[in-house]
């Protein structure tokens, strides 16, 4: 069975290379979705995700030795402070293209408002799929409910992705999603519906597992 968050993080501290890159593969998708929030969509279309993702990796394994919580809440924490700080050296370094006069600035949302806060990246999401801890031990039994939604989501289907993303994490109608993909409204509902029902089989797990997923809360 392949080493949980808790058992890398004591090898990583032991000193294993290997462990440490485990580590960071593991957060890989959490790490991307923190970006993409932190980027917004404007300076998404003129940066590469996978660059900042990259960056944000290396900044990890650079100052791992810094990190010093005991639990997968702190990490993840610490890892959104981290990407944080990343997404700030990109807003100045737009600010001073703009202030050379190469080009305008693109407002960087999270770096400079904050609005990457805890559980902010997919607390939307999280809310209509309604999670509920049914009891503190198999609370504590649960990795923190943002990695598993950051996995589940780079496993859907691209469609399926980008319009839960466009909608939750965007904020635009299903008018204006249909409008980027050629689709009607009724096309994008459809795809959502969809993309919803994949992520409660993802992230319930065994029968009366945490989530519970209602279709007549998806959004009309």
């Amino acid at each position: 069975m392949a080493d949980g968050p808790l058992e890398l993080l004591a090898k990583a501290r032991a000193g294993e290379a290997d462990a440490l890159g485990e580590l960071c593969a593991l957060y890989r998708n959490y790490l991307r979705m923190v970006v993409r929030t932190g980027l917004g969509p404007r300076l998404r279309e003129r940066v590469e995700l996978s660059d900042v993702v990259q960056e944000a990796l290396v900044e990890v394994v650079r100052q791992f030795p810094q990190f010093t919580g005991e639990n997968e809440a702190a990490l993840v924490g610490w890892l959104r402070r981290l990407v944080g700080q990343k997404l700030a050296d990109l807003g100045r370094y737009h600010s001073r293209v703009k202030r050379a006069g190469a080009g305008s600035a693109v407002p960087l949302e999270a770096a400079t408002t904050g609005r990457a806060g805890p559980g902010d990246e997919g607390g939307r999401l999280l809310d209509v799929l309604a999670l509920s801890q049914t009891s503190p031990s198999q609370a504590v039994s649960r990795r923190e409910q943002t990695v598993l939604l950051a996995d589940a989501l780079a496993a859907l289907p691209t469609p399926e992705a980008d319009v839960l993303w466009l909608y939750y994490a965007d904020n635009l109608s299903f008018e204006a999603i249909g409008e980027r993909f050629g689709l009607s409204r009724k096309s994008i509902r459809g795809i959502m519906v969809r993309g919803l029902k994949r992520l409660k089989r993802s992230l319930e797990g065994p029968p009366g597992g945490l989530l519970r997923y209602d279709d007549d809360a998806t959004p009309q």
